[in-house]
């Protein structure tokens, strides 16, 4: 291990100077300029030839870049042009091996040699798994770049300052200015990342590889880092970067690299249907969603999961980079016009009137994008833009498997059932109805699950003046909003499981 050599101020002075070497290696530097280093910097080499005696020989730094070193041999073991040699560097406390090339000798001052030596593969003192990075990588958005800032090894109150290019399940690829010098594979930085609409996060990574790579007409260095280590926090900040500005097929990619954000929602813009393209990618979403639940008959097409009601009805989608996920349908009907439900059974007359009843169907979200906030999101939109005083009460139909959710969720079940005819046999749907003004005051909904769905609807309700709230509903609501870390606690622990059914 290379120890610090205690020099006199006269010995600094000497070593410092730069006129006795005037010998250039710009092949080996190509486009970067090295940084001169000088003996307060902290930086240490030694030197020992591959398939010599196997001993090490400390030589002076005299310039380095992140591609190559050159050294002042003061020893008594010589090296030539070519000679495959293995290195040692230390900077600022950080040790790190390399296979080097001397790729050039020349003569300093006093007959001292300076060795110029290219930086290769770094030595690895474990069983080698590889330096590139593997599985998915997911680019970061030009027009919304993560940044990130790390302490300069070995210099006082300087920062380097970094674009984050692409995120994998592994690492981050960096690019940063030529003007950071010593940046080599194996040393560590400690990130302090900035995410645009997202969080800050801590990221502690190792450099794997440096390279040079062209932007805008600049020169500009690439490093492929890996994590060393990660926290949950940083995990779902990265998560969340990607699901809203990279270009991710589907969260489950996110969760097998255990990357997955808190609110996919924020990734999917919501908005009423109007284009028949639109419409188009709606039916292919409601006959994948229903396939992979097994729901549809044998033979079952896409086209078939069309009928009259969705010319009749306001449909909902929420989009991810141009891909329909969530779909929900909407139909306000009057007093004289015949119900979407009355299609498969009677309507009760101890149930509310038709012109009081908004009904919701063909609720359907992309099997990658479950386990999430996304059916929370997509009832969010829908119940702050029908809800009407006029039309408190929301009707619709789910699985027996759901029944248990939406009952949750403050629902009701009224004991009605029917089948749908593009649907087996055995997929029976159960009629449940609530008042959407007690889901949003949390009237007999579950604590954690209003924070889940209404808590957002309740607070833009309450703010516009849209609902009257009692005293016993402020001390509920007041309740519920302090349970929220419970609620974070409970989604955590969710996520944490096995994907399931949305």
């Amino acid at each position: 291990m290379a120890t610090v050599q205690r020099l006199t101020s006269s010995e600094i002075q000497e070593r410092s100077r730069r006129d006795g070497y005037s010998h250039d290696f710009s092949d080996l530097h190509q486009t970067i300029v090295p940084q001169d280093v000088r003996p307060t910097d902290r930086v240490l080499a030694r030197v020992r030839r591959r398939n010599g005696d196997g001993a090490f020989h400390p030589m002076r730094v005299w310039r380095l870049s992140p591609l190559g070193v050159e050294l002042v041999n003061e020893s008594a073991e010589s090296f030539e042009k070519g000679d495959a040699i293995d290195l040692e560097i230390v900077i600022s406390g950080q040790r790190t091996l390399f296979e080097g090339l001397v790729v050039d000798v020349v003569h300093g001052e006093e007959s001292d040699l300076v060795i110029g030596i290219r930086l290769s593969k770094k030595v690895s003192l474990q069983a080698p798994s590889g330096n590139r990075r593997s599985g998915e990588r997911w680019l970061c958005s030009d027009d919304f770049l993560p940044t990130c800032v790390a302490p300069t090894p070995g210099r006082f109150d300087d920062f380097m300052y970094f674009q984050i290019r692409d995120i994998s399940a592994d690492g981050l690829q960096l690019g940063c200015s030529l003007r950071n010098k010593f940046l080599i594979p194996g040393m560590r930085l400690g990130l302090t990342a900035v995410f645009p609409m997202a969080q800050m996060a801590q990221i502690e990574v190792e450099i794997v590889r440096v390279g040079l790579s062209s932007s805008g007409g600049r020169d500009k260095l690439v490093l492929g880092t890996r994590f060393c280590g990660l926290s949950d926090f940083a995990r779902m900040v990265l998560g969340q970067y990607i699901i809203q500005f990279s270009n991710v097929e589907s969260l489950d990619e996110l969760r097998a690299a255990s990357l997955a954000p808190r609110k996919v929602s924020m990734g999917v813009d919501f908005y009423n249907l109007k284009t028949e393209a639109d419409y188009a990618l709606m039916l292919e979403l409601r006959h994948l969603a229903h396939s992979r639940d097994g729901n549809l008959k044998d033979g079952a097409q896409v086209d078939d999961l069309a009928d009259i009601n969705d010319a009749r009805s306001r449909i909902v989608i929420g989009k991810h980079k141009g891909r329909v996920v969530a779909t929900v349908r909407i139909r306000f009907n009057e007093l004289d016009e015949p119900m979407e439900h009355e299609a498969y059974l009677p309507w009760p007359k101890t149930l509310p009137r038709r012109d009081q009843i908004i009904e919701i169907s063909r609720v359907a979200t992309h099997p990658g994008f479950r386990k999430n906030d996304l059916l929370a999101a997509l009832f969010r939109y829908a119940f702050v833009a029908v809800v009407q005083r006029d039309r408190p009460w929301v009707v619709m139909s789910c699985l027996d498997h759901m029944v248990p959710f939406y009952s949750k969720l403050g629902f009701s079940n009224t004991g009605l059932r029917h089948t749908e005819p593009q649907w087996r046999e055995d997929r029976v749907l159960n009629v449940m109805i609530a008042n959407a003004f007690d889901l949003i005051l949390g009237r007999g909904v579950s604590p954690v699950y209003w924070n889940f769905v209404w808590k957002d609807i309740a607070k833009h309700h309450r703010s516009h003046g849209l609902v009257q709230v009692s005293g016993i509903d402020r001390t509920r609501l007041m309740a519920y909003e302090a349970l929220s870390p419970v609620f974070n606690l409970a989604l955590k622990l969710r996520r944490s499981k096995p994907s399931a059914k949305s």
